[in-house]
Formats: C-alpha cells, sequence, structure tokens
C-alpha cells in the first residue's frame, strides 16, 4: 500500500492542458448559431469563472429568446414533433451536422 507522503514522482504527475481563446472572438453568434460557455470564450481556471459566465451566458440566451418572437416555446415544438407528420417532417431533413456545415473534423 502506498503511504499519502511517499514522495510524487514525474511520472505519477497527472497533466492537463489548458486552453483560452486568444485573441477572443469578435462575436459569439453567427446567423441563428449562439456559442455559450468555454465554447464561445474559454478561460483559464484562474479566476474560477468558467462554470459561473456560462450559467450567465444561459441565462442571456434564455433572456433573448423570451424577447424574440419567431421562436417557438419548446413545449410547442414537442407537441409538433409527436405529431405523424411532424415526424414525416423530421425524417426528410437531413442530419443536423450536415444541415448546419458538415461533420466536425
Amino acid at each position: 500500500m502506498r503511504a499519502v507522503l511517499d514522495r510524487p514522482t514525474e511520472a505519477g504527475a497527472l497533466r492537463y492542458v489548458l486552453y483560452h481563446l486568444a485573441p477572443p472572438l469578435p462575436s459569439y453568434l453567427s446567423g441563428r448559431t449562439a456559442l455559450i460557455g468555454d465554447a464561445a470564450h474559454a478561460m483559464t481556471p484562474d479566476l474560477r469563472r468558467g462554470a459561473c459566465e456560462a450559467l450567465v451566458d444561459g441565462l442571456e440566451l434564455a433572456a433573448a429568446l423570451r424577447a424574440a418572437p419567431d421562436v417557438p416555446p419548446t413545449r410547442q415544438v414537442v407537441r409538433i414533433a409527436r405529431k405523424p407528420y411532424g415526424t414525416k417532417a423530421r425524417n426528410a431533413l437531413p442530419p443536423a451536422p450536415l444541415a448546419v456545415g458538415g461533420p466536425p473534423g
């Protein structure tokens, strides 16, 4: 059994690469797509604000969606998707990654 106070070794160290966006993105919006959280503004953990900023982004996005008259509420979309014609319309569409510019890679 290894004692807690054993001298750490280089081989036993875990290393993680930290990323930040430099320079910052000029905008987090492109058409009807919005980046939030680390996808928009990845930062190193020095200030310990990463999760907080993602929550702020979510609140701001929710407020923007409430103010947008052309964005259907989720319940309405769910009801439409459950109807037979909703399923047929969905099945006629290309898979989501292809519809927004192709598969990642």
